[in-house]
């Protein structure tokens, strides 16, 4: 779960496709793999309308200040969503308003449940995390049984904007990124992100963009920030966000990165599923962009880089359940891979965009990054970022002698600044 090209490159850690859960993947706070940090910025430098500055990462990207994350209305929620704030940030709320006509808690333990067997993807068997019942054990419970989400182990770590994710049938992406707490409510390594499309059928990408980058004007704590910001998640996370998608939900996918339940890290991804007796409920599927961890260092592995090396170096390739007619992409990702290399790869470039775009690759040396993009928090406490996020010169782990700058929190501020630029 990783990253995620602007403009021309649009690509990595998901494949492509029509639909955006299809179309670029990216873990916690999403990234960019193929541009050079220095390259991005200075894209459309001309523009002196919008200055770079003017996009402030921590207002309108990646929301993780302690006013908004530990909100005292917004962070707990009464049970209800007849109310216009309470809980609209609590990840118990979320999950409802995705369950639509579903029984919450139901749709909930359905999903969790997921790491409590054996699970069959592509082909794999993805081996089951049984700690996961501890976790469903330790969950609040009303007196019938049923999960008390109004109480759910969630910690809101940040609320992310992905207009630069922005496809044929969606503005983007809006997210919001989760830690599962223990029961005296420390965190754990285990962090959920929730994935949903930005409606146009609310705004343009443009209006999208401007809405978002007005949170940069307000002054935090604010109750004209919270207001907007809340306006503005309600608009992809609320009930029947999107009405003829499974259950009426803007979700696009959700993913989890965790070693809590189980060791090495593990990433999923999950969506709902469309049709069938399991229609509407978060379903596994394969990780994108991601192959099986026992093809790295093979030559097979090297064969698909070469013959894809122009889409991967454009940032248009994707990641085929099979290829030479076997399975090919994985079902679930170990991070034990730091990178992925292979024999006789002609362009070393095309192998690190390639290593990048996968999951392992993303949270691993490609980026100089330590398994999370941002990291589980403490109550009353930022979230920590990776310096992928924040800005640092990474080694190349196959051709020591080239290094690359990178910075997701500017290349996504040229990219907003690009877009304001063209509206005007």
């Amino acid at each position: 779960m990783c990253l995620v090209m602007s403009a021309a490159v649009v690509g990595a850690c998901d494949e492509q496709a029509p639909h955006s859960s299809e179309r670029a993947h990216t873990n916690e706070a999403g990234s960019l793999p193929a541009f050079d940090r220095d390259d991005e910025v200075a894209f459309r430098a001309g523009c002196n309308a919008v200055p770079l500055d003017s996009v402030k990462t921590g207002r309108e990207l990646v929301i993780r200040n302690t006013v908004i994350v530990d909100d005292p209305v917004r962070t707990t929620w009464n049970g209800s969503l007849n109310t216009s704030s309470s809980g609209v940030w609590h990840f118990g709320r979320l999950m409802t308003q995705m369950a639509g006509d579903r029984n919450p808690s139901d749709f909930v333990r359905q999903w969790l449940e997921t790491w409590s067997v054996d699970r069959p993807v592509n082909g794999q068997t993805i081996p089951a995390r049984s700690e996961i019942n501890d976790v469903l054990a330790a969950w609040p419970k009303k007196s019938n049984g049923e999960l008390d989400l109004t109480k759910a182990p969630f910690r809101l770590l940040a609320i992310v904007n992905r207009v630069d994710l922005a496809g044929a049938n969606d503005a983007g992406e809006g997210r919001f990124v989760f830690g599962l707490l223990d029961t005296d409510g420390s965190p754990l390594q285990f962090t959920v992100i929730l994935e949903y499309d930005l409606p146009l059928s609310a705004m343009s990408h443009e209006k999208w963009t401007e809405a978002w980058h007005e949170l940069s004007s307000l002054n935090w704590g604010s109750s004209a920030y919270k207001q907007k910001l809340q306006a503005l998640t309600q608009a992809f996370a609320r009930k029947n966000a999107m009405p003829a998608r499974p259950n009426g939900s803007a979700i696009s996918q959700v993913r989890t990165n965790e070693i809590a339940l189980d060791a090495p890290w593990e990433l999923r991804e999950f969506l709902l599923k469309k049709s069938g007796v399991q229609a509407g409920l978060l379903k596994q599927r394969t990780v994108a962009l991601t192959p099986r961890n026992n093809l790295d260092g093979t030559a097979r592995l090297g064969r698909f880089i070469n013959q894809n090396e122009d889409l991967i170096l454009e940032g248009r390739h994707g990641v085929p359940f099979q290829f030479e007619g076997a399975p090919f992409r994985s079902g679930g990702v170990e991070n034990s891979i730091d990178f992925w290399s292979a024999p006789n790869v002609a362009d070393n470039e095309a192998r690190h965009r390639f290593s990048l775009s996968t999951c392992n690759g993303c949270h691993g040396a490609e980026t100089g990054t330590d398994f999370l993009h941002i990291r589980p928090r403490e109550a009353g406490k930022l979230a920590g970022l990776s310096a992928f996020m924040t800005g640092t010169t990474v080694q190349d782990p196959v051709v020591p002698s080239v290094s690359r700058n990178m910075g997701e929190f500017q290349r996504r501020q040229a990219f907003v600044r690009d877009v304001l630029c063209d509206a005007q």
